[in-house]
């Protein structure tokens, strides 16, 4: 099954599954974006397997990510897999590995 599409982004939080953004995954490139943030990137896939690299941008009310709450630029990677509609893995900011956030994308549209 094919990752490309428009997806609801969730962090897991200690209130549960909190929304995040909206991505889009076409063609090797993933842009995502909320009130607060932008994400721009690219992902890989490999089978059931996928990876996102992104560079995420926070403006307006910083909140605290991966440990860190005055970081408005980070680079963010995300190792995911593929089940129907549903990606769910974690993300890692670099330089804070010890930080890793549970991550699930739902799948809310195709391109076709």
């Amino acid at each position: 099954m094919n990752c490309e599409g428009i997806w609801k982004v969730e962090i897991y939080s200690p209130y549960g599954w909190e929304r995040i953004a909206t991505a889009f995954m076409k063609n090797g490139e993933y842009l995502a974006a909320s009130a607060n943030h932008y994400s721009v990137g690219t992902y890989t896939q490999d089978g059931d397997e996928v990876q996102i690299s992104t560079e995420v941008t926070q403006h307006g009310d910083l909140r605290t990510v991966f440990g860190m709450k005055t970081a408005d630029k980070m680079h963010v990677v995300s190792q995911c897999t593929l089940k129907e509609n549903e990606l769910l893995g974690k993300s890692v900011a670099k330089g804070k590995e010890g930080h890793d956030i549970q991550l699930r994308l739902t799948r809310l549209d195709t391109f076709e």
